[in-house]
């Protein structure tokens, strides 16, 4: 069962990390192939069922048939495989799929980690206040999420993984502010054709 092993992936940090993904993805929607709402629908709907017993994890050949499916839409969608779109497209692809082989705590882990780093590619096409704002919500469900991975009380209490992980953010906020005065802007260490200027000011 999902509890006897400690490697496996409790129901706390599942549910949080399926509504991390779905806040993720939200500000990407408007940026990426719309297919990709139905392959998020099918892989969360597949990970769940595989949770619940009522599904296998998928084989290797129906794996890379997805990943070459994917592929080849993207090209399709955008006419390339580079560029900031195509690239995000692939990211998130990436993102999705990897819940169909999340299998142990440490698959859960990357899960985790794209979806950081999705959530920082956001800012690529968006760095309003209000994203800002927003982005909060799927950082807090996200590290709830990673403490719902630890074999602790907290395993069966989805609330108290989220009040943990708010304490956590509120923490960091000091230096957060520290570093968003004091640290200087530099120049980007690449260029991307940005739908906005990329340099950062105060």
């Amino acid at each position: 069962t999902a509890m006897s092993t400690p490697a496996a992936i409790p129901r706390v940090s599942l549910t949080w990390l399926l509504l991390a993904q779905s806040l993720v993805l939200v500000p990407l929607w408007w940026h990426v192939p719309l297919w990709l709402l139905g392959l998020w629908l099918g892989c969360t709907l597949w990970r769940v069922q595989v949770f619940r017993m009522r599904a296998r994890y998928p084989g290797r050949l129906i794996k890379v048939a997805l990943m070459l499916a994917v592929a080849a839409g993207v090209y399709l969608s955008s006419g390339t495989w580079v560029g900031l779109e195509a690239t995000a497209a692939l990211l998130v692809a990436a993102f999705l799929l990897k819940l169909l082989e999340m299998q142990t705590a440490r698959d859960a882990r990357v899960v985790i980690f794209l979806g950081l780093f999705c959530l920082a590619v956001a800012y690529l096409f968006d760095a309003s206040l209000g994203w800002a704002l927003y982005s909060v919500l799927p950082l807090l469900a996200l590290l709830a999420a990673l403490i719902g991975l630890q074999q602790t009380s907290l395993i069966a209490r989805p609330m108290a993984t989220l009040k943990l992980a708010g304490s956590l953010m509120l923490q960091a906020l000091p230096l957060m502010l520290l570093l968003f005065v004091f640290f200087p802007r530099l120049e980007p260490l690449w260029s991307l054709p940005l739908p906005a200027p990329g340099q950062g000011v105060t």
